[in-house]
């Protein structure tokens, strides 16, 4: 479901969008909904991994616009194993230029992701940066500070923020983009929340050590969203049938 100019674009760039899921006035309706799951606190963390638990979260990260796009890069059969919401309230800091995978215990590393706004998001209100191409380089991380739960980024001498380009979205619209896609966000300084939904897809050929994450988020597991486990190499979750 990707043509062959935006596959292009994402082999080329490492990322491509923005896509629809549905309209604002859906989106709105959804938003209602999320901003109720968020209020639940399973775990600790109530903005991770709400794919295992609400199936309002769980059908839009496996929404078919989601994931009939990403079945053109990853093949027809594929595992959902990570969700959170990035939630930046007016006035919250910068996320700063990292690269995922560093960060994943996945082996091997084929992943992509996909950045639903569930919010209009902008450059006003700090809608994610990238750095087209970065996905084909490696980047050292090193410690940051004063970045919240990001205690590291991409060493920023490696970092051309010159190149970088603002990925906006209306309401209910998304991007897809490779694993090591440079990315990241400036502060909120604008009056305006900005809440997006960030999705990681696998196929069933990669490892997803969820053991690295226990006891953090118990019952974690990758859920088939696509296709079918063809391998066997993951102990798989299913679907939630309420919230």
């Amino acid at each position: 479901m990707l043509t062959t100019e935006e596959l292009t674009h994402f082999e080329r760039h490492g990322f491509v969008g923005g896509f629809s899921i549905c309209d604002p006035d859906e989106i709105e309706l959804l938003r209602t909904k999320i901003d109720t799951v968020l209020t639940v606190k399973r775990t600790a963390h109530p903005t991770v991994h709400r794919h295992l638990d609400s199936r309002v979260v769980y059908e839009l990260c496996s929404h078919p616009a989601v994931i009939e796009r990403v079945a053109a890069i990853l093949g027809p059969d594929l595992l959902l194993w990570h969700s959170r919401f990035f939630d930046k309230p007016a006035g919250s800091e910068r996320i700063p230029w990292h690269q995922d995978c560093p960060f994943w215990p996945i082996e091997p590393d084929d992943c992509v992701s996909a950045w639903i706004a569930i919010d209009e998001v902008d450059a006003e209100n700090a809608c994610v940066e990238v750095i087209p191409g970065s996905h084909k380089m490696r980047l050292p991380h090193i410690p940051s500070t004063g970045t919240g739960r990001f205690g590291m980024q991409a060493d920023p001498q490696f970092v051309d923020e010159t190149a970088k380009t603002n990925i906006e979205l209306k309401a209910g619209e998304f991007f897809i983009f490779d694993r090591w896609l440079l990315h990241g966000s400036p502060a909120n300084r604008s009056k305006r929340g900005r809440l997006g939904l960030s999705i990681r897809i696998v196929p069933p050929t990669v490892k997803v050590h969820v053991e690295k994450m226990r006891p953090y988020f118990p019952g974690l597991g990758p859920q088939i969203v696509r296709g079918a486990d063809t391998v066997g190499i993951n102990h798989l979750m299913p679907a939630p049938s309420l919230f």
